[in-house]
Order: structure tokens, then sequence, then C-alpha cells
């Protein structure tokens, strides 16, 4: 079985798939534990951007601060 290199690119950092054999939702359920701005996110198959090197990209999309005022 081949593993699937999912990057999770949140800002200007980028983090590795913590279950290279997971699916999407596995990983980002794992990530939620560390990162708790993915419980604020969608993120879809179909948003990865593949890459040269055989992996895929996922750009997250935080949402935006919340201001008083």
């Amino acid at each position: 079985m081949n593993k699937l290199n999912r990057i999770f690119k949140v800002g200007a950092r980028e983090i590795d798939a913590p279950l290279p054999n997971g699916s999407l939702q596995e990983n980002v359920d794992q990530l939620m534990i560390n990162f708790p701005m993915f419980r604020f996110t969608h993120i879809l198959e179909v948003d990865g951007i593949p890459q040269s090197d055989g992996s895929i990209l996922y750009e997250v999309e935080l949402p935006p601060c919340k201001t008083n005022g």
C-alpha cells in the first residue's frame, strides 16, 4: 500500500499529516488535538493541490479574528 503524503499549510507553517495511511478526516481529527484552529475549518479532498514530489498540499483557511467595535 502506498502512503499518501499530505501536508497542511496554516499560514507560513507546514504540518505533515500525522497518520500517513489514514483518511483526510482521520488526519484532521488527529490534528485538532494539538492545533485547535482545525476545529473551525472545513477541508475537502478536492481542496488538495498536487505537488511535484507526489504529495498533496492542503491550504487551511483560518476564520478571521473577531474584534469588538
